[in-house]
């Protein structure tokens, strides 16, 4: 005997269709359906979200620089009352002399003032295969990108997709907006 039972628990709505007799059983059939929703309700709220909470935290691969002061000072720009402080290494400086991509491992990092006071840093990391993990139309080579709070903690919540969209108008010059200044800079 074919019986289908359609429920309501809370706000959802379910229909289960059951090739078992039913007699006397219906009410206890119809709980458990009650709690199961609430189950995959919460299942359904609950994963989603930890996927996110560990998509964040798998996105940061980008650690501070925290020697980059020692690496060679490439660049100032300054755009009004915005001034950037480009630094990367020597040897990025030199394949960028030679007309050459920059080498894994490359760290480029921006100090970002805003009316004279520390803003930011941004700061770019080249590692094999990290490009891999984003869509083709914001991919950066294998370039990642992290936001740095002025005491250098990570900023949480930073939609570093803004950062590969931009950057990925500069594929000609290894993605660095500053690729020709680095040149200059040897």
């Amino acid at each position: 005997m074919k019986k289908t039972i359609t429920g309501r628990c809370g706000s959802l709505w379910a229909s289960l269709r059951l090739n078992i007799p039913l007699e006397g059983h219906a009410e206890r059939l119809q709980g458990g359906i009650c709690r199961r929703l609430v189950q995959v309700a919460a299942l359904t709220t609950a994963v989603p979200a930890l996927l996110l909470t560990n998509a964040s935290a798998a996105e940061q691969k980008v650690d501070f620089p925290a020697e980059y002061a020692q690496g060679k000072h490439y660049a100032s720009i300054v755009r009004g009352d915005t001034r950037e402080e480009l630094y990367t290494t020597p040897d990025a400086v030199a394949a960028a002399s030679r007309g050459e991509p920059l080498p894994e491992g490359t760290v480029i990092t921006m100090e970002d003032y805003r009316n004279n006071q520390l803003y930011r840093y941004v700061v770019m990391e080249k590692r094999k295969g990290w490009g891999q993990a984003h869509p083709a139309e914001l991919r950066t080579g294998d370039w990642e990108f992290q936001w740095f709070n002025p005491d250098r903690t990570v900023r949480s919540g930073e939609n570093l997709d803004r950062c590969r969209a931009c950057h990925t108008s500069q594929s000609g010059n290894d993605f660095v907006f500053s690729f020709d200044r680095m040149k200059e800079a040897d």
